[in-house]
């Protein structure tokens, strides 16, 4: 076979192979999409759909929460050392497919894992050893609530549920202010959108 007939037959079989492996792609479809740059890092589309299934956010949200947990991500990667085996990473996909639905693709739901995964560990390690609650702040909490109460309930029952709302709390605001610090330090870029 001549070299041009054999060219124009690899062409061929190209196309045509392609058209078997890609059918949902059509000319004009969007299969991908950087919706921001985070430390040079690309926050996708999908991810950012990901997001705002899972947490029912409107698209400007979502964006800005995919942005922290790029930006988390990041950190707790450089600075915590735990990999999660694949038995766990299965389980949070699981998880994450089961909540946002089958409509995402398997790479994405495992980015979101892995992501989630790491700052889950970062923030067990790093910040929650920060949270600390005195004795007094609980029994001020449990003074305030039982003043209008007409049957109070007994102060041992009820100290360690006051606790736990008050460190939650307290690693909220750890975490934000940590998210506030990752974005201080940023380099946070957003491509201009095409008319």
């Amino acid at each position: 076979m001549p070299s041009s007939r054999r060219a124009t037959w690899s062409i061929r079989s190209f196309l045509l192979a392609l058209t078997f492996v890609a059918p949902s792609v059509r000319a004009g479809t969007l299969v991908e999409r950087t919706v921001a740059f985070v430390n040079k890092r690309p926050v996708l589309l999908s991810d950012v759909e990901l997001a705002r299934a899972l947490l029912k956010l409107d698209p400007a949200e979502a964006v800005e929460r995919s942005i922290d947990e790029t930006l988390m991500f990041e950190e707790a990667s450089r600075l915590v050392n735990d990999t999660p085996t694949d038995e766990v990473v299965a389980s949070a996909i699981l998880v994450l497919q089961e909540k946002a639905g089958p409509v995402f693709s398997a790479a994405a739901l495992r980015r979101k894992a892995l992501s989630q995964l790491a700052i889950s560990s970062y923030i067990t390690q790093r910040l929650k050893p920060l949270v600390r609650v005195e004795d007094d702040e609980v029994r001020i909490v449990f003074n305030e609530r039982v003043v209008s109460d007409p049957s109070p309930p007994v102060f041992s029952d009820v100290a360690a549920a006051i606790r736990d709302l008050l460190e939650a709390k307290i690693l909220d605001e750890k975490i934000e202010e940590w998210v506030r610090g990752l974005r201080l330090r940023a380099d946070i870029r957003r491509p201009v959108a095409r008319k």
